[in-house]
This record gives structure tokens, C-alpha cells and sequence, in this order.
């Protein structure tokens, strides 16, 4: 999975792949390779190659990470571009009610019902894909017409998952 991270200003591309029961993870040129166990609802333990270990914590709001290590806070925004693009084709064609996946994975879980009032980013599922979960926002204002999706449903790239009119 290819990402964005900006922080202070800059931006970094970032690339997280499985590596075995690990992570590989680009940052920039350098790759690291690192094992990260959920110890709890916003406590992480991050182990890298050479042995260091780190308990973290992270806390997540839509795109907006911060990770507070023993000495420092660290607030990231992490941006998928597979999402910008597909937010600047909707914005050049005028929205659309259709929300695709991105890429394979496993719906997690459902956040909205049919019926229910969303505005432009309200959360609508977690899909898990490479073993991060990734919230799935809607695009538009709208009420939820058709749910195409159940929890523990595994879904290709391009299925359909969710219908706002």
C-alpha cells in the first residue's frame, strides 16, 4: 500500500507491504523492516530489525494520526492517492453516489445502515487490506440507499460496497 505521510509541512511517500508475520516499510529511500502487536485500544508495541522496541501510542481521527513516543508527539496526516485521485475525478464529474474498493480486502465492519443521513466524509465501513484497517468515507451528502457488503465479506478491487443517493 502506497501512502502520503505529511508532517510539519513536508510530505514523505510512504509504502507499507507484509514481509512474512512482518512490515516492510518505505519511508522515503530508506526501508525498514518492523513487527507492530496492538496491545490494547491505543497502545502499540513496534519492534524494528535490529531489536529496538517502542511502545506507542496512536490515536486516530479520519486521516490525522498521533503517535507519542516516550520523548515526543508526532502528529501525521496519512493521505492514500489511489483517494485523491478518485476524489478529483468525482469533484471534475460531479460527485457520484457509488463507492467503490480501492483494492482487495476484508470488510471489517459496517458503520452506516440503509436509510441513515451522511455528510461528504462521514465513515461508512472498515475494509482491512495488507492487515491496516482503513475507514471508507462517503463522498457525498446523501442517505445511504444500498449496503452491497456484509461484515467478514471479502471483496475484490472495484467492488461495489456502498450506494448514497
Amino acid at each position: 500500500m502506497r501512502l502520503i505521510a505529511r508532517h510539519e509541512g513536508r510530505e514523505i511517500e510512504v509504502e507499507v507491504e507484509r514481509h512474512g508475520p512482518d512490515y516492510r516499510v518505505r519511508l522515503g529511500d530508506r526501508w525498514i523492516v518492523a513487527d507492530l502487536v496492538n496491545c490494547g485500544r491505543f497502545i502499540r508495541s513496534l519492534r524494528l530489525e535490529d531489536g529496538t522496541q517502542f511502545s506507542i501510542i496512536h490515536h486516530r481521527d479520519g486521516n490525522q494520526h498521533s503517535i507519542t513516543l516516550p520523548d515526543a508527539v508526532f502528529q501525521v496526516e496519512l493521505i492514500d492517492p489511489l483517494a485523491l485521485k478518485r476524489r478529483h475525478a468525482e469533484d471534475e464529474h460531479g460527485g457520484g453516489g457509488l463507492i467503490k474498493a480501492l483494492m482487495p480486502g476484508r470488510i471489517v465492519r459496517i458503520l452506516v445502515n440503509a436509510g441513515d443521513s451522511v455528510q461528504k466524509g462521514t465513515g461508512l465501513l472498515i475494509l482491512e487490506a495488507m492487515k491496516m484497517e482503513n475507514e471508507i468515507q462517503a463522498t457525498i451528502e446523501g442517505v445511504v440507499d444500498k449496503i452491497f457488503v456484509t461484515a467478514g465479506q471479502t471483496v475484490d478491487g472495484g467492488a461495489d460496497l456502498v450506494h448514497i443517493g
